[in-house]
């Protein structure tokens, strides 16, 4: 099939994904829309998810991981997550596994991180990442609400990430966004004291932002592939005239032409996670997939919406949260980086 991109996957990342999507089926499926309600997932379910294996796939085995520098595990479980609509969960997943755990892995040995990388791999710990702005606040940040660690880019001329844990922190609840409604997310506030004081490393090679750029591509063609399926499951149960909306010419042609569209976002998003496996992932190549999954994925929901008429716009239809969701993974992917300063750089520009 056209969409069947990952070459790359094996057997054990196959494997991966089919205890993944068992786990959601049980522990998020039956209960995501009360999530939704209630703004938030609970905090116990990263521990559920750690015991499961699936969250420290990358930490070194002596702090209690599986010791695979193979973000493709990864990748599968932010992918079975979006399958499932669930998009505020695949970020604060994508985020605490591909971009919190990686900073914790370089950080110097001693201190407090033997703790923190085990913490993260057992689930006891969700470590969000956050770009402060220079009033030290990071706003809307998904998983805000129930995190207990905080991985933080600080604003200066020296790229500088900073480790806090929640107690130093102020964490202030944000209204309920229209999409990703169970991220509990919420705005960061740090002192300035308490800045100071915390573990910190050099973002030399502007890793931090590279990773959060990948991650929400990640997420983001994920997500176009579950809208594509929605509307196809739609179009061919769909009469119209007493025939299948999956029939009409326009129908076939606009989904084949979305179709496309997807698999060059994912065959490029999927060639960044072999690179950042083999530590060559430059900034800009990220930051192209996030900037191409990005608009792919408003196209997969915008076609999406307007195939399904006017049922799309009913909250009945899984459709509808996609189309929200995808407004709020753009808005919680701009908030971290500047892709297109990445992009221009590369170019000369």
């Amino acid at each position: 099939m056209l969409l069947d991109v990952h070459s790359s996957y094996d057997e054990d990342h196959e494997a991966f994904r089919d205890s993944v999507r068992k786990f959601l089926a049980s522990e998020v499926v039956p209960v995501l829309d009360d999530w939704r309600a209630a703004g938030r997932f609970p905090a116990d379910l990263m521990a559920s998810a750690g015991e499961q294996g699936f969250l420290g796939t990358s930490v070194p085995e002596e702090f209690g991981g599986g010791g695979v520098d193979d973000p493709r595990f990864v990748a599968v479980l932010v992918e079975e997550a979006m399958a499932i609509g669930a998009a505020g969960l695949s970020t604060v997943l994508a985020r605490h596994c591909g971009v919190s755990t990686a900073m914790l892995v370089d950080l110097e040995p001693g201190g407090a991180r033997s703790s923190w990388l085990a913490g993260v791999a057992s689930g006891e710990l969700l470590a969000v990442p956050a770009v402060l702005d220079t009033s030290l606040r990071a706003r809307g940040v998904p998983g805000a609400a129930v995190a207990a660690l905080f991985v933080l880019a600080v604003p200066g001329p020296q790229p500088l990430i900073a480790v806090i844990p929640r107690e130093s922190v102020t964490v202030e609840p944000v209204v309920g966004p229209l999409g990703g409604r169970e991220a509990a997310a919420g705005d960061v506030l740090v002192d300035e004291a308490v800045l100071a004081s915390a573990p910190t490393k050099t973002d030399v090679d502007g890793a931090f932002a590279r990773d959060l750029d990948l991650w929400s591509a990640v997420c983001a063609v994920s997500g176009a592939r579950a809208a594509l399926d929605l509307t196809l499951a739609y179009v061919n149960d769909r009469k119209v005239f007493g025939r299948a909306v999956a029939e009409f010419e326009n129908t076939r042609f606009r989904l084949a032409e979305l179709g496309s569209e997807i698999a060059g976002a994912a065959a490029l998003t999927s060639s960044c996670l072999d690179a950042l496996a083999s530590g060559s992932l430059p900034a800009s190549v990220a930051a192209a997939a996030r900037l191409t999954s990005g608009r792919v994925h408003d196209q997969a929901v915008d076609q999406g919406m307007q195939l399904h008429g006017g049922y799309g716009y009913m909250r009945e239809y899984p459709i509808a949260h996609a189309f929200a969701d995808a407004r709020f993974l753009r808005l919680a992917a701009g908030d971290g980086s500047q892709p297109r300063e990445a992009i221009a750089a590369s170019l000369g520009l």
